[in-house]
């Protein structure tokens, strides 16, 4: 299904993100939490302390020897 391009737009930009706790809503860069350590990365709610995101940087692929 393809959305028209012509209809109205939602305020939201793309980076919001939603909480499927509590439902809180914000950008990522405003107002949740986010913690980094190393190559790991948790993003958490600050209204009910979900996680709401965590990831693990991919390794970077080692370099061949010729």
């Amino acid at each position: 299904m393809n959305a028209d391009a012509s209809g109205p737009r939602s305020s939201r930009g793309k980076s919001v993100l939603f909480c499927a706790q509590c439902s809180f809503e914000n950008p990522v860069s405003e107002g949740w939490l986010v913690v980094s350590d190393g190559s790991e990365r948790t993003i958490v709610c600050p209204e009910c302390g979900h996680v709401a995101d965590h990831r693990t940087e991919r390794s970077a692929p080692a370099p061949r020897a010729d």
